[in-house]
């Protein structure tokens, strides 16, 4: 199906987004990060030898302050000595892989964290310098370098290096741009920073820049967040993500310090959500499905249109590649055979390094089952159709019988309009962009076990 500049507002009900408002998997990968367990047998980073493309993720986890909101793998510090350790580490896993994975050029280069930033403008050029005496990188137009950075401490001078580096991709963390709401959660910055930083990108050469943006953050309503929106549109970012803020302080300590009486209804919350979204498309913006959205001349909704989005532990991404292999503390990493995650602490991800070269604690080897599966859950995530014969070519799988009773739990949103069911293919309507998370879950066969227990953020 073709990407549409405006979902079906008119059939949006709240009661409707009520209805598919609770906990499900984000789907950057299936089966999800929570089933990793202890690898068994096989090792699925044995496949990198096969690997045409490759993509790399390198996981930064400092930053100077703590936003409360932040559910992020990260350590807050001021002592510069820790990242520049903590880099000796990531290159000398980078050497673990020298002889596992093929000599593939690499498609897609994400710099993630915390505040990737954070490095020094010396050690981001002995991070990308140390990984091209490993991967083969080829910086250029036809490939994406990526980096998330905090516009508060981004220096116009690191813009400078980066793009040196091959980095045609900005990612700068807003959130909101109301006072109350800033201080509520521990991270003020001004519209004003965010537009010289986004002009100076401009100027070098990015060319995509995105905004990340939250609704649900405490103290805000949806007059509030129009106003940040209305903010937003005039920097006209080339790509804005929408997440839904989920206050989880049982699990995330720092969300403790959010006084939970400030944090809106889940009513108020979809109001919020329907009122941004409708903003978002009258500006022409693009709505991708999830929580995703693009100017129409960007290359993401360009993807989008022509059927070649993908996603991975990033998003969405119109650069698949064979295999990622993450470095640093929690990277995840994938090869067609199965995931493979490193230590979570700095502490343990340090000493593991020291002692073998690779911190790689859990994982997953993928099953038949598991592969029809994931390749049917990205279809109806980035494609918005499964094709019945493509599957059944695919993987020998008949559609119908396999999936009985996983097409039997979508029956709800075949009757609400969100789906649609023909003797070809599955297909997600205009209003079902909004659920793609819950029509993904209904395959999800660890999601539907007698032994699953698993918590997850809410979809709206």
């Amino acid at each position: 199906m073709p990407a549409s500049t405006k979902p079906d507002a008119p059939g949006l009900s709240p009661e409707l987004l009520a209805r598919y408002a609770g906990p499900c998997p984000r789907y950057t990968s299936y089966p999800t990060a929570d089933r990793f367990g202890p690898l068994e047998g096989d090792e699925p980073w044995a496949a990198l030898q096969q690997v045409k493309t490759l993509s790399l993720y390198v996981h930064i986890p400092f930053c100077r302050s703590l936003c409360y909101f932040c559910a992020c793998n990260k350590v807050i510090t001021q002592q510069y000595g820790l990242a520049s350790s903590y880099l000796e580490n990531v290159l000398r896993e980078a050497q673990w892989y020298r002889d596992r994975v093929a000599r593939a050029p690499v498609v897609q280069l994400h710099l993630g964290g915390g505040t990737p930033t954070f490095l020094s403008d010396s050690d981001l050029q002995r991070l990308v310098s140390g990984l091209g005496e490993i991967f083969d990188l080829r910086p250029g137009e036809d490939v994406e370098y990526s980096v998330e950075a905090d516009p508060r401490t981004l220096e116009p001078e690191t813009l400078d290096t980066l793009r040196a580096l091959g980095f045609n991709r900005l990612s700068l963390g807003i959130q909101d741009f109301n006072p109350g709401v800033q201080q509520a959660v521990n991270r003020v910055c001004t519209a004003e920073q965010v537009r010289e930083l986004t002009e100076r990108a401009r100027e070098r050469g990015f060319g995509s820049i995105s905004y990340d943006l939250i609704y649900g953050l405490p103290g805000q309503d949806v007059a509030s967040l129009e106003h940040t929106v209305d903010k937003v549109l005039e920097l006209a970012p080339d790509r804005i993500a929408l997440y839904h803020y989920a206050h989880l302080p049982h699990r995330f300590k720092a969300q403790r310090l959010i006084d939970s009486d400030l944090i809106p209804s889940p009513s108020a919350k979809i109001a919020m959500q329907l009122a941004a979204t409708e903003r978002l498309t009258d500006a022409g913006y693009q709505f991708l499905g999830m929580d995703h959205f693009a100017r129409p001349d960007d290359s993401l909704a360009l993807a989008a249109q022509e059927g070649r989005l993908a996603r991975n532990f990033q998003g969405y991404t119109l650069m698949p590649a064979d295999a990622l292999v993450g470095l640093g503390a929690s990277a995840i990493s994938y090869s067609r055979d199965g995931y493979w995650q490193n230590q979570h602490s700095l502490k343990e991800y340090a000493a593991a390094i020291a002692e073998r070269g690779e911190a790689i604690c859990r994982g997953w080897q993928l099953n038949d089952d598991d592969r029809v599966r994931q390749w049917l859950i990205m279809e109806l995530m980035c494609h918005l159709k499964v094709s019945k014969q493509a599957l059944e070519a695919r993987t020998g799988v008949p559609f119908a019988q396999y999936f009985r009773d996983d097409v039997a739990r979508l029956r709800p949103m075949f009757d609400d309009g969100l789906l649609r069911d023909s003797a070809t293919d599955l297909y997600v309507t205009e209003r079902g962009r909004w659920f793609l998370r819950n029509a993904a879950a209904a395959f999800d066969a660890y999601l539907h076990g007698a032994a699953s227990n698993a918590t997850y953020s809410r979809v709206l």
